[in-house]
């Protein structure tokens, strides 16, 4: 159905009881959607192998440079919203990737946090859109 869009992960348990499933606006299903494109892999989606992005084929590859992080995340992200997001017209993706100490004062623990913005205009009302979330890698987590 055009124009409606539904909250994820959706309540079965409603739906077997035959109640309305949670509704959500047209920004919120894109910020939904588009966090769900980063942090599927490849081949993970059965009726589409292209579905997902690269970020979890370099999850475990601590070699990478901050500088070719950026670069394959942006890229790949480009490439999945422009594919598989037809609701907005993509103008710009940012990536950042810092260092990030995730441990207690007795235990130090680095991790890679990424932080994503992406800038973009809804096809249907015309109106500027823009995501931001953030999450760390090696591995992925929220």
């Amino acid at each position: 159905m055009k124009g409606i869009y539904y909250k994820i992960p959706l309540d079965f348990e409603s739906m077997m009881a035959k109640k309305d499933t949670d509704k959500i606006p047209l920004d919120v299903s894109l910020h939904q959607h588009i966090l769900m494109l980063a942090t599927t892999s490849f081949g993970e989606c059965k009726f589409d192998e292209t579905y997902g992005s690269e970020i979890w084929e370099m999850d475990f590859d601590l070699l990478k440079t901050d500088n070719n992080l950026k670069e394959i995340i942006t890229a790949t992200l480009k490439k999945a919203i422009t594919i598989h997001e037809k609701r907005l017209l993509l103008e710009d993706v940012e990536v950042f990737v810092r260092d990030y100490n995730v441990g207690t004062l007795g235990k130090r623990r680095m991790k890679k946090r990424v932080e994503i913005s992406i800038k973009g205009l809804i096809y249907e009302t015309n109106r500027p859109f823009f995501f931001s979330h953030s999450f760390f890698v090696g591995p992925l987590s929220y």
